[in-house]
């Protein structure tokens, strides 16, 4: 693959929704990195060899682990393909059942997977195969609404129950990573964003502590490093254009956070990207 070359997107062609097994993609899957224009729901119902890897990070593929991932995100996958399924719909239709407990579920900053107990897994499945029935069948976008929904808020009480509780401190982090998501090129300061959310510092980061044991630092970095990773595999622009796009004034200094962050330095990063595209295998081994 051409490094001048952007990210492959895929896009849901003419549809809202769609559902599907990943028997229905062979015994084996082949995807190199790309993005989505639409919200995915990978749910494995056993497990398997293959590692599915999340803007560039690896992540087991494990019966009742199931993973949530938003629009631009990048992700591969190749080995055998596991029991399950996978859920695509369209930023429109996820706007159209939109909770405020739902929003927080797809978020780019955590993309560790919910684990789906063996008390939920019935209800859950009764769901996949209610949307199963519509999709093959007229695919009403109201029926979906219901079913899609009703699957959603099954999720986010397991996440609640798991991680986060949609209390007044998750709401304050559901603005924070839209504040991030937004700001993070050139905001690099706690007090921007605590005095955003009418908090001191102290008590942001103490909350992010608590909600997923992480600090503003260490998501900035993150967010930085994930769309250095992006323009740097596949995006048209030097490192130097990278660099000050990302707000850093010196190229020498980004290129050390850059190495420091991941074990290697851009250039290193990039060919690491086009050899493996080359030989047929997207993925990159990063620890």
């Amino acid at each position: 693959m051409d490094p001048k070359h952007d990210i492959p997107l895929a896009r849901l062609e003419n549809s809202f929704f769609e559902i599907a097994e990943f028997r229905d993609l062979g015994p084996e899957i082949v995807r190199e990195h790309h993005r989505h224009d639409f919200f995915e729901i990978l749910w494995a119902t056993s497990s398997t060899q293959s590692v599915h890897y999340i803007d560039f990070e690896p992540h087991p593929v494990e019966a009742g682990l199931m993973y949530l991932m938003a629009p631009g995100q990048v992700h591969a996958y190749t080995g055998p393909s596991p029991s399950g399924c996978f859920i695509a719909f369209s930023v429109d239709f996820f706007s159209s059942i939109m909770e405020p407990e739902l929003t927080i579920l797809f978020n780019p900053f955590v993309n560790r997977a919910i684990r789906i107990p063996d008390e939920s897994v019935t209800a859950m499945q009764m769901l996949v195969d209610l949307m199963f029935l519509e999709y093959r069948g007229k695919n009403n976008f109201c029926i979906q609404q219901v079913y899609l929904k009703a699957f959603l808020l099954h999720v986010a009480r397991l996440h609640q129950e798991e991680n986060f509780s949609f209390d007044k401190n998750g709401k304050r982090m559901s603005l924070l990573f839209e504040l991030i998501e937004k700001h993070f090129r050139f905001e690099r300061h706690a007090e921007f964003y605590a005095s955003a959310l009418g908090i001191t510092p102290k008590r942001l980061n103490e909350i992010l502590h608590e909600k997923f044991d992480v600090t503003l630092t260490r998501i900035l970095h993150s967010r930085l490093i994930l769309e250095a990773k992006r323009e740097i595999a596949y995006g048209r622009k030097s490192f130097k254009e990278i660099s000050f796009d990302l707000g850093f004034s010196d190229q020498s200094y980004f290129s050390r956070f850059f190495k420091t962050q991941t074990g290697f330095m851009p250039a290193d990063f990039r060919k690491h990207i086009v050899s493996l595209s080359s030989t047929g295998n997207g993925l990159l081994p990063i620890k």
